[in-house]
């Protein structure tokens, strides 16, 4: 009796102190977003939701559902159409050109207030993949590859790193032209070298200072 007098009480309050922990850790959710920068350009977006309800602001997304998790994907023309979306992470690109490669800084910038990237809150989690068409030399995520790089954050942290990546495009046609000009001077070089050389030893084979005397009289 003593034991059910006290089961009752202490079940009946792990019941209210689940029914409060539980509704909480279930708004916390967990995204999987990457891009992939094409070599035209093009941004290939996907984002896979699990443990929460987003609304997509934009109406260029082709949605899915795989088991508890809703998929959205969407291709963006260049940087500057995705700038101007509503469901996107708050990045910007500044791009230089050079004469053999265009250096692109990848920074945290603004971002719409209605889009999904604002629908976090603290408690989500988001594992971002970046893929670019070029070499990353600098970023403060983790490294995959000499072409991509990951990041795990929550909503606050993003925006505190000024700086995502930096990424080197080398401009492949410019280059091949550059090395097929140079190929080209470097057979010419060679071709007028052998060609001086068989010039010396033909000079040298048939001189006339190498003609004995007696044909030089016959010659006369």
């Amino acid at each position: 009796m003593i034991v059910r007098k006290h089961f009752y009480p202490t079940l009946i309050l792990v019941v209210l102190v689940w029914q409060m922990i539980g509704p909480r850790a279930a708004i916390a959710g967990y995204l999987d977003w990457q891009i992939r920068w094409q070599d035209n350009g093009i941004l290939q977006e996907e984002i896979q939701i699990s443990g929460r309800d987003v609304i997509p602001a934009d109406s260029n997304w082709q949605v899915s559902q795989e088991g508890d998790r809703y998929i959205l994907r969407r291709e963006v023309e260049n940087w500057l159409s995705y700038a101007a979306m509503q469901d996107r992470l708050p990045l910007l690109v500044q791009s230089s050109n050079y004469l053999l490669y265009k250096k692109a800084d990848i920074k945290t910038g603004s971002v719409a207030s209605a889009g999904l990237f604002q629908q976090l809150d603290n408690s989500d989690k988001v594992n971002l993949k970046v893929t670019v068409p070029g070499f990353i030399i600098g970023g403060s995520g983790e490294r995959i590859n000499e072409s991509s790089a990951r990041w795990i954050f929550n909503h606050d942290e993003l925006l505190q790193n000024e700086k995502i990546m930096t990424v080197i495009t080398i401009d492949g046609l410019l280059l091949g032209i550059i090395i097929l000009f140079l190929g080209l001077i470097y057979v010419v070089i060679k071709f007028r070298k052998h060609l001086k050389k068989a010039e010396q030893i033909i000079e040298e084979e048939y001189s006339l200072t190498k003609i004995r005397p007696d044909e030089q009289k016959e010659g006369e």
